[in-house]
């Protein structure tokens, strides 16, 4: 008879642990599958956004109607070209386009020489036929020569005449407008 008794309730304890904590358990755990595969979804459709969105802004970079991008290869193309024939060596050149105000694209050329030759590059950006105009020029003796860091800029062919840097780094014009 005892038997029978721990075995009745062995069986019941087992029905209650059955009922109270291996079904509850299980709902939650295709709660959360069911979850997880919504969520995988979502994710799969915002990537799906992300990229069409990717997509179309560098398809607007690429034909922007502005010419930034024009202008950020032209000036780059104007700082090679003031190197051009000169003893300048570790040239580095960067330029990107501007997408505000009066500066189509800003630039910086960077090069080691004989003071002759950086000079010479020198005078070639401040030249106003090379299409830049310079916004900061530093010199300055290295063991290898003389190295010359200048951030140039190029302004929107769009600006009126005589409008000057957009920074303010130009003079007034001489006589007033």
């Amino acid at each position: 008879m005892t038997r029978r008794l721990v075995g009745l309730g062995l069986l019941v304890a087992t029905a209650v642990l059955y009922v109270g904590i291996t079904l509850p358990a299980r709902r939650e755990r295709d709660e959360a599958r069911a979850g997880f595969a919504q969520k995988r979804e979502e994710r799969e459709r915002l990537r799906v956004d992300v990229a069409r969105l990717e997509r179309r802004a560098s398809e607007r970079r690429a034909g922007a109607p502005d010419g930034a991008a024009a202008a950020a290869r032209a000036l780059r193309l104007s700082l090679l070209a003031a190197t051009r024939g000169l003893g300048i060596s570790d040239v580095q050149i960067a330029s990107h386009p501007e997408r505000r105000g009066s500066t189509a694209a800003r630039g910086r050329l960077v090069g080691t020489g004989r003071q002759p030759d950086v000079l010479r590059t020198a005078g070639r950006l401040a030249h106003p036929d090379s299409g830049v105009l310079l916004e900061r020029l530093d010199l300055a003796l290295r063991p290898e020569g003389i190295r010359m860091e200048a951030d140039a800029i190029s302004v929107r062919a769009d600006l009126p005449p005589r409008a000057g840097p957009p920074s303010g780094g130009g003079s007034p014009p001489v006589g007033g407008p």
